[in-house]
């Protein structure tokens, strides 16, 4: 016997059977139940959710031996005849194949004979938007008034493609697709019943790669029992769908987390290698992001990563919510970018190292560890200058540790004469004398008094930061440091850009009257199409620029220019240099194609920015508006019942509200 596959063999045999499609089942069993029957049903929905096997089951439905009934017997001849497809009086029709008018109007000469061994003749159509309008249109008489021992099954994948006609004769159920739940649920129990080994996960990755059609995951698991050698395996699975390791998206956001770009790099290095999609890894790792912000928010939910149920929590307890959104963004905008890009990996790549450069933890931690560095460097340079041996003559400074920045208050730097230091620097090791280089350098950087400053930094320093340091009560650097970061943490995040310069909030504040102004003087589009039609009128410039067929900026260009005609063929236009901006190379070539395909003659044009030759089509329309803007204002102040009402009732008119019409 030959082998069925598993898509056949497990159609369904009753509505019980069906997965899914509740909504459609219950409305089918109670009309069959109470024996209203549509004459017209039109079936909808994507490839595998049961169409089809709904449309064979409301058959035998009707021509069950037993009676019009919702729960068919199975065992009478009608019954196995419709289940093998051989039932006389159900006419399966792929529309496809058959979409001319002849072939519809074949069936309608047969639609009135009675039915040879069952209740009612039933016509199937599949793919039935495939049909050409003609059929249609043979089909609507029929479709609305058939016989009474007639019933039409219509099937499609696409009914926008439907005419409306068709659709308001029908009954029209649209089919849902299967979730991922419905799916793996429905294949562990053919699996079960096929005495076939497999793993859950394995029977996860089909369930979601056939994408809601329950045809799909019994054709792959078909494919995936024949890769597997008899069993259900999640290796051969992952290979054969090109699937990702789940161990991959979470070694790349802890990786993230820890800002360890080599760690980045080789888990990327390992997708490619397993030949696993870009798209995939990006979406994998997306989807995780998405599941830890649900975890975050509801700790039950796990969703699909029950295998991995400690490592999820693990990171929904160690990222930050704000984290897991940024994230989230990052990656699905570099998803958003790769159909840009040839070398998908470079997206991918650019990506991830989005994600790790938007840390400001990351860099808050580099700048107070550069800062402690700097600290440290500075306290050696002071242990060493206070440990080397100093003459007296030699003048007093005092030492500060490297600028940061801090909310301690600094005092005026003060600075006494230049003066070499009386100790010999060539018995002491390299490394001690580039730290009293850069003791030097920090001296010599400190800012000079000014001249008035001079007598008062020549003598002693007495000060509470000079009399702290003799006493030997002054802080470290490293203390500096500390304080320094415990400030910043206080303040502002410092990640944040901020200005350096500080602007006034100037708002702009419009009045009544001018915003009253703005619109009533705004055209309208019935007086811009009468400003049109009278510059063309009087100006054949803007007549010939209304009969070509311009884009809006190559006719922006045509409105601003002023026409001078040289000869037939050669013409210069005079554009105005407030819309210079508007003479590109592709708008200037497109004019002149159409003024050549208009005056059927090749036309040499040339543009040149010039204010004052001529008169362009959009001043033209200005200067008419405002004659006729003058005119309805003549037209205001001699009225009649304007003059009177001025006359009696001190009415004053405002010449701002008058525009024309």
């Amino acid at each position: 016997m030959s082998y069925q596959v598993l898509a056949r063999k497990w159609r369904p045999k009753s509505f019980s059977d069906v997965v899914g499609q509740e909504h459609v089942l219950k409305i089918l069993s109670n009309a069959l139940t109470l024996g209203r029957v549509h004459h017209a049903y039109l079936f909808s929905g994507t490839r595998g959710v049961g169409k089809t096997s709904i449309a064979r089951l409301l058959a035998k439905g009707l021509n069950c031996e037993t009676g019009i009934t919702a729960t068919p017997c199975g065992v009478c001849d009608n019954c196995r005849d419709i289940e093998q497809g051989r039932f006389v009086d159900l006419l399966e029709i792929d529309a496809a194949s058959r979409t001319k008018v002849e072939d519809t109007r074949e069936i309608l000469d047969n639609i009135q004979y009675l039915p040879t061994r069952g209740r009612f003749k039933v016509y199937l159509i599949d793919e039935v938007h495939m049909l050409s309008r003609s059929s249609f249109n043979a089909l609507l008489k029929t479709l609305e008034e058939p016989p009474e021992h007639v019933k039409f099954l219509l099937a499609t994948t696409d009914p926008q493609k439907l005419p409306i006609t068709i659709l308001s004769r029908c009954l029209h159920l649209h089919l849902k697709m299967l979730d991922v739940n419905q799916i793996q649920h429905q294949l562990d129990k053919i699996l079960n019943a096929e005495q076939i080994t497999h793993e859950n996960r394995a029977v996860q990755l089909l369930s979601k790669a056939a994408n809601g059609s329950m045809r799909d995951a019994l054709s792959l698991t078909d494919q995936a029992i024949a890769l597997g050698n008899g069993q259900v395996d999640t290796a051969s699975v992952s290979s054969m769908l090109g699937s990702l390791d789940q161990n991959i998206p979470f070694a790349l956001l802890e990786a993230i987390l820890s800002a360890d770009g080599n760690t980045l790099m080789t888990q990327i290095q390992q997708a490619a290698e397993q030949g696993a999609d870009w798209y995939t890894l990006l979406s994998d790792t997306i989807n995780l992001l998405h599941q830890i912000a649900m975890l975050q928010l509801v700790p039950t939910a796990i969703g699909d990563y029950q295998n991995y149920e400690q490592r999820i929590r693990h990171l929904a307890q160690t990222m930050s919510p704000q984290d897991v959104q940024l994230y989230y963004q990052i990656l699905l905008n570099g998803l958003k970018d790769l159909p840009a890009l040839i070398e998908k990996r470079i997206g991918v790549e650019m990506a991830f190292l989005r994600t790790v450069a938007f840390q400001p933890k990351i860099f808050q931690e580099q700048a107070g560890t550069s800062v402690r560095n700097q600290s440290a460097a500075a306290q050696a340079a002071s242990t060493t200058s206070r440990a080397a041996p100093v003459s007296e003559s030699a003048p007093q400074r005092t030492v500060t540790p490297p600028k940061v920045q801090t909310s301690v208050p600094d005092a005026k730097p003060t600075a006494a004469p230049e003066a070499k230091p009386a100790y010999n620097t060539e018995d002491l090791s390299s490394e001690t004398q580039s730290i009293l280089a850069a003791r030097n350098q920090l001296i010599n950087n400190e800012i000079k008094p000014k001249k008035s400053e001079s007598v008062a930094s020549s003598q002693p320093i007495k000060s509470e930061r000079l009399a702290n340091i003799k006493q030997g009560n002054y802080k470290k650097p490293e203390e500096f440091a500390v304080q320094n970061s415990e400030d910043e943490e206080e303040s502002a995040e410092t990640y944040q850009w901020q200005a350096k310069t500080v602007f006034d909030d100037k708002s702009l504040t419009v009045s009544p009257k001018d915003l009253r102004q703005s619109v009533e003087h705004e055209k309208t589009a019935e007086l811009t199409v009468k400003l049109i039609e009278e510059a063309a009128k009087i100006d054949s410039w803007s007549a010939e620029i209304e009969q070509l067929t311009l884009a809006p900026m190559i006719k922006q260009l045509a409105i601003n220019s002023a026409l001078e005609q040289i000869s037939d063929n050669n013409v210069v236009l005079h554009l105005r240099t407030a819309s210079a901006h508007t003479n590109t190379k592709n708008s200037f070539q497109a004019l002149q194609q159409n003024l050549s395909e208009h005056r059927n003659t090749s036309v040499e044009l040339s543009i040149v920015i010039d204010d004052t030759v001529g008169k362009t089509p959009l001043e033209l329309r200005e200067e008419i508006y405002q004659r006729k803007l003058q005119q309805a204002k003549e037209i205001i102040h001699g009225d009649d019942t304007i003059k009177l009402l001025c006359q009696y009732f001190d009415a004053q008119i405002d010449e701002e509200s008058i525009r024309p019409v």
